[in-house]
């Protein structure tokens, strides 16, 4: 039976770089050797273990279920091992950071000026998505993630709490005759199922206002370009759209109540280099 301690510590961080980019060509480049060689050592892997990480076909490389499950148990442990050494060693870095696309983009890359004031040799990356919950699909050091009140996301630190009203472009509110008849208003759908709308107006208790729904966006941020626009309202937290509210492109809806929707929550993993806790200090005093 072959023993654990045998099986290459190398060999395994090679496979975790390649099940986590799905490309020989980009574990190699940045390992610095060549693809022959992150071949190699996927295929000894293999060979120690006795059995197929990867299925190859047409230049394709796909996890194997038996690599799939691997790859769930190793990899945390390879970053965790990471982590542990650049602590030790003192070693900087990027601090990567993955976040929802309009919380990015609205928020936290307007605010990062504040950050590189103060710490100019830091350098920040960040990745969006646009999917509810965690995200594994680009490994990170930090990661924030939004969720629903109904359903929050556990393990994290909760960051900002996601409390929405509709706003609209005075322009359009100029033109209605009663703001309190919100069927009568146009109003911008940016979630697939309007799980949003259905709870703000369930926590109002208007659940049975049937509202208009002329326009649908598949971001948040589009929705609340298309309501600067006066194509209706949108229903988003003054966090996200403040700059638009000072400006007076946007207003909120009279008499329209602050609703808890969700939480963007912050979730890290147990080590942490230098840098990435410079940065959460900053980001929680920055809320």
């Amino acid at each position: 039976m072959l023993r654990p301690s045998r099986i290459s510590l190398n060999a395994i961080r090679v496979f975790v770089l390649v099940a986590e980019h799905g490309s020989l060509k980009r574990a190699a480049e940045i390992l610095h050797v060549t693809p022959g060689a992150v071949s190699r050592q996927i295929s000894s892997l293999e060979d120690m273990m006795g059995v197929r990480l990867f299925r190859r076909s047409n230049n394709s490389l796909h996890l194997s279920e038996t690599g799939e499950a691997f790859f769930q148990q190793v990899r945390p442990s390879i970053h965790s091992l990471h982590r542990a050494i650049e602590l030790a060693t003192g070693e900087s870095r990027a601090v990567n950071v993955q976040a929802p696309t309009t919380m990015a983009s609205r928020w936290l890359i307007p605010a990062l000026v504040d950050f590189k004031k103060r710490w100019p040799d830091i350098k920040v990356s960040i990745s969006t998505h646009d999917s509810i919950g965690l995200r594994d699909a680009q490994p990170a050091d930090l990661y924030i993630a939004y969720s629903p009140a109904s359903d929050p996301l556990p393990g994290g630190d909760i960051l900002i709490e996601d409390r929405c009203r509709p706003y609209l472009a005075p322009q359009l509110l100029s033109q209605i005759v009663d703001p309190s008849d919100l069927s009568s208003i146009p109003a911008l759908q940016s979630t697939g199922s309007n799980w949003d709308w259905t709870a703000w107006l369930q926590h109002t208790e208007t659940p049975d206002i049937a509202l208009r729904f002329d326009n649908a966006f598949d971001l948040d941020d589009v929705a609340i370009r298309a309501a600067i626009a006066g194509m209706g309202m949108v229903l988003a937290p003054k966090f996200i759209i403040h700059d638009d509210v000072d400006a007076g492109r946007l207003c909120a809806l009279p008499q329209s109540p602050e609703v808890l929707l969700g939480y963007y929550s912050l979730h890290m993993p147990e080590i942490l280099n230098a840098d990435a806790k410079t940065f959460i200090r900053w980001l929680k005093d920055s809320v």
